[in-house]
């Protein structure tokens, strides 16, 4: 299994001097799994044309909440670090860090919970304002030991 958060660490240039990342995991944006598989199955144009019609079905977030201000990526890595939280654009090549995306307090994010599945498993934060955001993280990743981490810094 990938020790992202290794990979994150050995990018210490994308940090702050002296941060290190404590956990982090690989995420996808809801749904992107299945639309991944769907594409991929039929293929070519008709692939595409059925995963962007599943796109259109998406549940968006509230205007202005602390979620609609999390980044949509498709895939992305989500790295608790002993300072905060940070989210990277993810190299699809070495599926390490490539850059800073997005940063937030510890504070922001007040909880983590997950509903396992069979391959993937759905994270959903909940931030300070009381939104919240609900993404995709494969079980190869070991979300649970990112949990496990936030509860310590917590």
């Amino acid at each position: 299994m990938v020790d992202i958060a290794k990979k994150v660490n050995k990018k210490s240039e994308l940090m702050e001097k002296g941060e290190s990342c404590v956990a982090a995991s690989g995420i996808l944006k809801a749904g992107q799994f299945n639309k991944s598989v769907a594409a991929g199955a039929i293929g070519g144009i008709v692939g595409h044309a059925v995963a962007a019609a599943m796109n259109r079905g998406e549940a968006g977030t509230e205007d202005g909440t602390m979620a609609d201000g999390f980044p949509k990526l498709s895939q992305a890595i989500l790295a608790l670090t002993d300072r905060r939280w940070i989210v990277f654009e993810q190299s699809a090549m070495s599926g390490g860090p490539k850059a800073i995306h997005t940063a937030l307090a510890h504070d922001d994010i007040t909880a983590l919970e997950m509903e396992k599945g069979k391959l993937m498993n759905r994270l959903t934060l909940t931030f300070a304002d009381g939104s919240d955001v609900t993404m995709e993280v494969p079980k190869a990743n070991k979300p649970q030991q990112l949990i496990d981490a936030a509860a310590r810094v917590g």
